[in-house]
């Protein structure tokens, strides 16, 4: 046995941070994903009145359309959170405003490696979901599961987008569910920034700074950069949930070596660094990483077996997922005429699993159950991609975007390396291979699977899209993108046409009609593992998955009242099937391994196979009634998916989910925001010892902030505050327990 320690992401660190730029548009209606072009230094919300602090305005957004457009003009459900709301309700990272969003049913400790899993419209996935930086995407290289964790900060966010739906014309593949675009803030004439910390239960902390000045004869030379640094241990799962815990000592009580495994090993470390760099109107730099580590156990794998939850991985300190991405981006705008620019796009982007990343499972031999510590995995991923994009207002009613990307991939992707793996090594070398035997008993029958798989691709796109305004009231806008990708032959075709029509000035309707497509990933195509009952192979022929979707959506606003209903009906086809999900579709044999050749395992790949359907609608609104601001949403979805003569409905979660939340102005120094999530017993997930747990899940959160004095704040965070045990699907369909009671103290100081 070789027993590698995991260190702490902080210790690991060896990023510089750089320089970014953004850029403006020779015409405000050009605008694409920069900045908010509003000036706002930290701080800055101080000086705002309390009628100010707490209105409710119709944003101005860029992310549907890749130009500057009202929320209700854009092509698609909008949902906008501000930098106040951000502050007010206390938001730290990106989960946390996805939680409180309507049509996003969160998961939180999913797994290790995906973090918190982001349903959205009864489509389970987090590579469906794009997620953007300023307009830079950061999603892993491969298309691979986003991370939602604790290493994605938002307090810098000036504005954050919420496309819902499919936006594959413009943003390609794997833009199904929503598009996500954090916008920073950009710094004032003067240097100003924020530092601040916070304490609490189970050793949480958090220490968090950020910096913005201007520079230059002209003020023309903008820099801004943050850190974000989270660290906790977690509830304490055996006293918080003896009955679930039980069953992980059952196991380990009589696994060698003896004594392991008293208390589980949960720790969870996050952090995040981003710096920006403008230069006038023409041209920008920016930089973004983060890093993680946690323990590659949660989640709650396992397998049912006489109606209760074995579980397979188990919290051992050895056992720690840790990985990192780093993405940046140069961009250089060149206008055209007084009608057009041309923007021009780098980016270079890195995802890696931390080489001493490892799980701890347990297996028999003989009468002896032992615990197993040399799966260790590894995973690298790079991609560099250049875009160019046309924006050109051909007449004050008729706009054009038009655009090409290419991009150069090389990906290893998850990957089981014997004893760890040497990153400055041969990997593929160094994984060796899987072993089996066609025949039972026949050891001259041998096949061999590499343990480490490398792809390397290319893609080309092009994007075109009109924006018409037809009439006075009526704007039609469509368009479409043509995908070239090595690795399959089939070429994507993605079209979007949207309707929006101004009823009357507070009443928008908006109709929106969109194709879009999953790639499938590097790790689905070529995952290798043995996981005791299915050994995995590579497939070089899997293609993509599609998807159509049809949607309504009204909404009404008027000063600080908006109330929005959105009702959708989507399709997917030709769905991409992971191998682990052991479906006809994806068996290829029986297989037997081990020494004698007499170990049965199912040889399989991921492949596609059969269709989904999915209807439903959200109900959301905000208000503001003097110093309160409340919130709401509703949301209902259906789903069902064939493969063959086989039906399933809702994927783990929720046919029924709702949110209610208020910030109230005690004082003009003084808030609170009290906020709860409840949604309907997850379906289609195996209860084990948490039945009631999993019954209707229901969590209370509470945010207090006083403004102590122009330059420092105190707040208290405290989550689940009714301490209420709940329960919800995990990685293998079973009932996985969630966070306990649990809050923060911190200080914030605006300089």
């Amino acid at each position: 046995m070789k027993n590698k320690s995991a260190a702490r992401p902080g210790s690991r660190l060896t990023v510089a941070l750089t320089l970014v730029l953004a850029t403006a548009s020779p015409r405000a209606e050009a605008e694409t994903n920069a900045v908010t072009t509003t000036a706002q230094p930290a701080g800055e919300w101080k000086r705002m009145s309390l009628e100010e602090l707490m209105s409710i305005q119709v944003q101005d957004v860029s992310t549907a359309s890749k130009r500057t457009e009202k929320a209700t003009a854009a092509p698609g459900t909008v949902i906008v959170v501000t930098a106040q709301e951000i502050k007010l309700r206390g938001y730290r990272f990106l989960h946390e405003v996805l939680r409180d969003l309507p049509g996003m049913e969160t998961a939180p400790m999913y797994f290790s490696e995906i973090g918190t899993q982001v349903p959205v419209r009864g489509v389970v996935g987090n590579n469906k979901i794009i997620v953007l930086v300023n307009g830079m995407r950061v999603n892993p290289p491969g298309g691979e599961n986003f991370p939602f964790r604790s290493d994605f900060s938002i307090r810098d966010a000036e504005q954050i987008e919420v496309i819902y739906g499919a936006a594959s014309t413009l943003y390609g593949q794997d833009a199904i569910s929503a598009v996500i675009n954090i916008k920073t803030r950009r710094p004032g004439d003067t240097p100003n920034g924020v530092v601040g910390a916070d304490g609490g239960l189970h050793a949480e902390r958090d220490v968090w700074a950020s910096f913005g000045d201007t520079f230059g004869a002209q003020k023309n030379i903008r820099l801004l950069g943050y850190l974000s640094y989270h660290d906790s241990d977690m509830m304490p799962t055996d006293k918080d949930y003896p009955r679930y815990w039980a069953d992980y000592r059952a196991i380990a009580v009589n696994a060698n070596p003896p004594g392991l495994e008293q208390t589980p090993s949960r720790e969870d470390f996050g952090l995040n660094l981003f710096a920006r760099l403008e230069v006038g109107d023409w041209a920008s730099l920016q930089v973004w990483h983060r890093q993680s580590e946690r323990s590659s156990s949660e989640g709650g794998y396992g397998f049912v077996e006489d109606g209760r939850l074995i579980s397979v991985l188990h919290y051992l300190p050895e056992a720690r997922w840790g990985d990192m991405s780093t993405v940046a981006e140069g961009k250089i705008t060149l206008p055209i005429g007084d009608s057009a620019k041309l923007d021009s796009t780098l980016t270079y982007n890195r995802y890696e699993i931390d080489p001493t990343t490892r799980y701890v499972w347990w297996y028999t031999s003989g009468s002896a159950t032992n615990f197993f510590f040399d799966d260790y995995k590894y995973g690298i991923g790079q991609g560099l991609t250049i875009e160019e994009t046309l924006h050109w207002e051909i007449m004050p009613k008729l706009n054009l975007l038009a655009g090409f990307s290419a991009g150069l991939y090389d990906v290893i992707p998850k990957s089981t390396v014997p004893g760890g793996a040497d990153p400055d090594g041969d990997v593929i070398a160094q994984g060796g291979f899987w072993e089996y035997y066609t025949s039972y008993g026949d050891t001259n029958s041998l096949q061999r699977i590499p343990r480490v798989v490398r792809t390397c691709y290319q893609t080309y796109a092009g994007y075109l899209e009109l924006g018409w305004q037809m009439l006075e009231k009526l704007r039609l806008i469509a368009g479409t993108r043509v995908t070239k990708d090595t690795r399959f032959s089939e070429l994507p075709i993605t079209p979007r046409a949207a309707l929006v029509y101004d009823v009357t000035r507070e009443l928008t309707a908006k109709y929106i009609f969109t194709k879009a497509y999953v790639a499938p990933a590097p790790y689905f195509a070529n995952a290798t593992y043995d996981n005791g009952t299915v050994l995995a192979t590579s497939n070089p022929d899997i293609g993509p998955e599609k998807s159509m979707t049809h949607e309504l959506n009204l909404t009404y606003n008027r000063k600080n009242f908006l109330i929005g209903i959105s009702g959708y009906y989507g399709t997917q086809d030709n769905l991409i099937l992971i191998s682990d999900r052991a479906a006809p579709q994806n068996i290829i044999t029986n297989v037997w391994v081990g020494p004698t050749a007499t170990d049965p395992r199912l040889l399989a790949h991921s492949a596609n196979g059969g269709s989904s359907e999915r209807i439903g609608v959200d109900v959301y609104g905000r208000a503001t009634f003097g110093p309160v601001s409340p919130w709401a949403s509703y949301s209902y979805v259906d789903f069902h998916e064939e493969l063959g003569s086989v039906t399933t409905g809702l994927q783990g979660i929720s046919r029924h989910n709702a949110r209610l939340g208020a910030t109230w102005a005690i004082t003009p120094r003084l808030f609170v925001t009290p906020s709860l999530v409840i949604r309907s017993t997850p379906k289609n997930v195996f209860p084990g010892t948490l039945a009631s747990e999993l019954d209707n899940p229901l969590e209370m959160n509470l945010y207090l902030l006083w403004n102590v004095s122009k330059h420092v704040d105190l707040f208290a965070d405290l989550r689940n505050i009714t301490d209420n045990r709940t329960a919800l699907g995990g990685i293998a369909g079973v009932a996985y327990p969630q966070e306990s009671f649990r809050g923060v103290f911190g200080v914030r100081i605006n300089y």
